[in-house]
């Protein structure tokens, strides 16, 4: 079975900062990534893979992300309510688990063995830990599939650092000496070995950086699968005068969800 692991909130944000012509924008944009998505891979099914709490995350280190902008845009959170209401009406899937991360969904969704192949759908490089010869990680925003890291990439990132999430890295260490030291078991011993107050740091980032293990029988885990509903999906579109979807393309949006 083929199935599309689609990162709802790396979608949405794409959606949001690419498509700017109405209120309705994000929502707009986010059903017109989507579907070109799915045209474009193919899949048997596809999942909209949610975002829960980084709860492990901040009780190991309670900076972890303290440094992205608080924002509170009214018809942004409506509009992310809107999709996931719309979703209900698509044959897709949506799952998340409250406690989790996205990252930490898809990658329990990858170690699934009923799933023969799998597409990752998102930007978000940390995804190269999964690629394999099931597990392909198409970026939407390069519009091109990204390789293997040559080296490990769990220990490249680990002894870098990941600015974005307000993870610190190892003093000292860049991007030529990570590839070094990822690259070679040895030499990353004798480097802890001369230099050990700095393993901490590394082991932390390591932590921070690696997927969490989510339980595929978690109870915890909402899990909804939806049926195809034409007329009340184009009448969701329709209220909000999505006007180029629901005209001249209708019969293409149609022929896409009928296919899953």
């Amino acid at each position: 079975m083929k199935i599309l692991l689609i990162d709802a909130y790396n979608m949405i944000h794409r959606a949001r900062h690419s498509f700017k012509f109405s209120k309705d924008n994000t929502t707009f944009g986010f059903f017109r990534c989507l579907k070109s998505e799915i045209d474009r891979h193919s899949p048997d099914a596809v999942f909209i893979v949610n975002e829960g709490k980084p709860k492990y995350r901040k009780e190991v280190y309670p900076e972890y992300k303290s440094n992205r902008k608080k924002e509170y845009d009214e018809n942004f959170i409506r509009q992310i309510n809107d999709i996931f209401d719309i979703c209900k009406h698509l044959p897709v899937t949506v799952i998340r688990h409250p406690d989790y991360e996205c990252d930490d969904v898809i990658a329990m969704m990858c170690n699934d063995s009923k799933y023969s192949e799998i597409t990752i759908c998102s930007s978000d490089s940390d995804f190269i830990q999964l690629i394999s010869d099931k597990v392909s990680l198409w970026n939407p925003v390069k519009k091109k599939f990204i390789e293997k890291w040559p080296v490990d990439y769990l220990t490249w990132k680990s002894l870098k650092g990941d600015s974005s999430d307000n993870i610190p890295g190892v003093r000292g260490v860049g991007e030529k000496t990570a590839n070094k030291l990822a690259g070679s078991k040895e030499k990353l011993n004798e480097f802890f070995i001369k230099k050990p107050g700095l393993k901490k740091d590394f082991e932390l980032a390591m932590d921070l950086i690696r997927f969490q293990p989510v339980n595929l029988s978690d109870e915890n885990i909402e899990c909804n699968s939806y049926s195809f509903e034409e007329k009340d999906l184009k009448s969701k579109f329709e209220k909000r005068s999505f006007n180029s979807i629901t005209q001249k393309s209708w019969e293409s949006w149609k022929e896409t969800f009928r296919n899953l």
